[in-house]
């Protein structure tokens, strides 16, 4: 019962300083990240979640940079929103109707893939290598979609091509612990304690090939998430 009240409290919260928040992201939006830090605090609290985060001295802090996180939870996002570092966020179109969060959303500038390979996906990921030129740190995740069982998913080629095509790094960042608070057919629950560690930046030059970028980038989230998972970690669960 406390785990769906936290829950309902927690939606409630969102939609609050969602709302709240799209003015501020227009006319102030230095503001309007401290309500985006606001809105992933309150999720942690409201959840009893125990966050142990490493590496924060490697987020970008001048220039842009892609973010690129492993995706094992609804509760990864407002995980990466209680970090307060501005953020901006590479998501499905689907994202940006929603009411209230989808209006912070647009209100603070993220982008909106359908997700087809459509000529208007192609001109979003311009839109986004525009933004990392101008200093943005955007979230993208590389498996492109949450994980269904806990293992790691294969990586779509957009966040290596808009990194390298844009001349900024990609920050591998090993989240553990979001999977076991909310399954795939489960509400969350509470009480769990989750780590975040912030690899060193990785830079992808021209020459190189996407599938090396991959491979890289792979063994070395691999590597930070063998920290708390074990040695013997090699992606799966």
């Amino acid at each position: 019962m406390l785990d769906k009240l936290c829950l309902f409290l927690a939606i409630i919260h969102s939609a609050l300083v969602s709302f709240l928040s799209v003015p501020f992201f227009i006319l102030v939006p230095k503001i309007g990240q401290k309500f985006q830090r606001f809105f992933g605090l309150g999720w942690i609290w409201l959840m009893g979640i125990r966050v142990h985060t490493v590496g924060l001295e490697n987020l970008p802090q001048a220039g842009g940079g892609v973010l690129a996180p492993n995706h094992e939870s609804m509760l990864d996002i407002p995980l990466l929103c209680s970090l307060g570092h501005p953020l901006c966020w590479l998501s499905k179109e689907e994202v940006g109707k929603l009411p209230f969060i989808g209006w912070s959303m647009k209100a603070m500038g993220c982008y909106f893939v359908k997700r087809n390979r459509s000529g208007h996906d192609i001109n979003v990921m311009k839109d986004v290598e525009d933004g990392l030129k101008r200093g943005a740190s955007i979230v993208i995740f590389p498996e492109g979609t949450r994980t269904r069982t806990g293992k790691l998913l294969p990586f779509k080629k957009g966040a290596f091509k808009t990194a390298q095509n844009s001349g900024v790094p990609i920050i591998p960042i090993a989240i553990t612990g979001t999977y076991q608070i909310a399954p795939p057919g489960q509400g969350p629950s509470r009480g769990h304690s989750v780590t975040v560690r912030i690899g060193s930046p990785m830079f992808f030059s021209p020459e190189e090939t996407l599938e090396s970028a991959q491979k890289r980038y792979r063994e070395n989230l691999i590597k930070l998430l063998s920290i708390d998972r074990g040695s013997a970690y090699n992606g799966e669960t």
